[in-house]
């Protein structure tokens, strides 16, 4: 579904991404580890169309998407869940969704599922509870499912999640993982985590970055052999 090849970055002199090559395979999980600061958010943001690349190529289902614009990629299949959530705090749990499903309605496809309201609040049925209520007045773990579910919602062939359980409670990094678990071979995943367990229990593949490359890659049942605990722990 996803082959990022060779992507480099420089934020000025600095050299921030490093020859990162992986892939996401169709149905599947790839999980990027790290500590802070190695690259991962910027590997995501080159990802989506926020920054551009200085060396390397991106391709989506087939598709060379590296010098496509952002709002365009979204049209192509990417979802995308930022470090923060990024919800807008003003709008409703429903005008938010809203947001999403407008960007989905432009990707009417017949390839992959097509996500509903009812889906998502199936999904996480406290949505469905709080749609009238300010966003911004949700807690964390409610505003990332939020995220999440304005992102199934654009109709994504990838969903992209960058760090989605910081700052939550326990409860619903559990939901979460559930949830990650259940979507696999309904569409593709990439998920930032700096979590160990958290990210072994969803991902199929893994891959580490030290200091802008990646310096371990395998399966998810190799994490613990190839200590890819002691990589990324602080």
């Amino acid at each position: 579904m996803l082959k990022i090849a060779g992507i480099n970055q420089f934020y000025g002199s600095s050299h921030t991404l490093r020859d990162v090559s992986l892939e996401v395979a169709q149905g599947a999980c790839t999980v990027v580890l790290g500590r802070n600061g190695v690259g991962k958010t910027t590997l995501l943001k080159c990802l989506v169309g926020l920054l551009p690349v200085k060396g390397g190529g991106i391709a989506l289902a087939g598709r060379d998407i590296t010098r496509t614009p952002c709002h365009k990629r979204v049209d192509a299949g990417l979802g995308y869940v930022p470090q923060g959530r990024e919800i807008f705090p003003l709008l409703t749990v429903e005008e938010n969704l809203q947001i999403g499903a407008y960007a989905g309605e432009r990707n009417q496809t017949a390839e992959g599922k097509q996500f509903s309201f009812d889906d998502v609040f199936h999904t996480f049925p406290v949505l469905k509870t709080m749609r009238r209520r300010i966003a911004g007045n949700l807690s964390g773990g409610q505003q990332q499912q939020l995220a999440i579910g304005r992102a199934l919602l654009t109709n994504p062939k990838l969903l992209i999640l960058d760090e989605p359980t910081e700052g939550i409670q326990p409860s619903i990094v559990m939901e979460i993982e559930a949830v990650l678990r259940s979507l696999k071979g309904t569409l593709s995943i990439l998920l930032v985590e700096q979590f160990f367990d958290f990210a072994q229990a969803v991902a199929d593949d893994y891959v580490v970055l030290v200091r802008g490359q990646v310096v371990s890659a395998g399966k998810s049942d190799q994490m613990e052999a190839n200590n890819v605990r002691s990589l990324i722990s602080v």
